[in-house]
């Protein structure tokens, strides 16, 4: 064949449609001219396509930048300052006309997943649990005249948002769930911030029946300002705020949550959910020098100071316990 189409050398370079187009205009590749417009699609010889694929399969496999921080749900700079930290170990490639760019090889990217990957109890990121575009949270109940339920969540490959339609087991991506199905929200997921006075942290397994009534309960009446939510292998982790909200007409009891606590108190107390934290706060006066010091160990290990200090007075403790 003596030419591609603008989506074949698209796809067999793994760039985009407009990206063949600047190649063209660079003089990288040769576009086939078509005054009396013959063809729908716009043709480019296949010489110099076929060369760039030779030299593209000689570089590195794995991901770019861009895909490890939609796996993540990190900004491309960020990962960007991962790899020059030495944090993410990439591999240099050549990227249009004197720039480079970076792969991420499998084996890297595993460790990176090591690194990067949330922890059970590390501060959870507003972007693990609501989309902010399309004002939509996860595991948040949809339905239609066309289906009867549905639930918001994440590809496990991608990490793109959709939904999933239990009745007939399948996934499908948020556009084509709003659209083709019509899906609406079954409710308003926000709620007016609550001043932070420590936070209460629940375990619940996939499993549990109670998951998805105290997740409706707790996007109607706490709102998304208040509460976090973080996918992990085994089960769900759940953080609210210490505070108060209305507990009337739920599906489940307080004793029902109460075997799923795994850090703080709830109580019912005259209609209300009463949550406490397990932490009392405390003032503690340092030297202005030592307080920078713990700053920047704290920014180094992406936790808060009072974190780090809690680790190290923790350290400390079982040194002579």
């Amino acid at each position: 064949m003596e030419w591609y189409t603008q989506k074949e050398a698209a796809d067999l370079l793994g760039v985009t449609k407009s990206t063949i187009y600047h190649y063209a205009k660079q003089g990288k590749i040769k576009k086939i001219k078509d005054p009396h417009r013959l063809y729908k699609e716009a043709r480019y010889e296949t010489t110099e396509i076929d060369i760039l694929v030779s030299e593209r399969k000689k570089q590195p496999t794995g991901l770019r930048p861009s895909e490890v921080a939609k796996y993540f749900g990190l900004s491309v700079q960020s990962i960007l300052k991962y790899i020059q930290n030495g944090v993410i170990r990439a591999e240099i490639v050549p990227f249009g006309d004197e720039r480079t760019s970076y792969i991420i090889t499998e084996e890297a990217f595993q460790e990176a997943k090591e690194i990067l990957q949330p922890r059970a109890f590390d501060r959870i990121r507003k972007g693990e649990y609501f989309h902010s575009s399309y004002d939509i949270g996860l595991f948040q109940h949809f339905q239609s005249p066309l289906v009867q339920t549905a639930r918001v969540t994440k590809n496990d490959l991608t990490q793109d948002w959709g939904f999933s339609l239990p009745l007939s087991q399948k996934w499908i991506p948020y556009e084509e769930g709003i659209h083709k199905y019509k899906l609406r929200p079954v409710y308003s997921i926000h709620q007016e911030s609550m001043p932070v006075k420590g936070y209460v942290f629940l375990k619940i397994p996939y499993t549990a029946e109670i998951l998805y009534p105290f997740i409706d309960y707790l996007y109607q009446i706490w709102g998304v300002e208040n509460i976090g939510i973080r996918e992990l292998d085994q089960f769900i982790l759940i953080t609210l705020k210490a505070g108060e909200r209305q507990f009337e007409n739920v599906p489940f009891t307080v004793t029902d949550l109460m075997q799923f606590i795994n850090e703080g108190t709830i109580e019912l107390i005259n209609g209300l959910l009463v949550v406490r934290s397990a932490y009392r706060k405390t003032n503690l006066e340092l030297p202005i020098k030592m307080l920078d010091t713990i700053k920047q160990l704290a920014e180094d290990k992406d936790i808060t100071i009072s974190q780090w200090i809690e680790q190290e007075i923790n350290n400390t403790i079982k040194k002579y316990c």
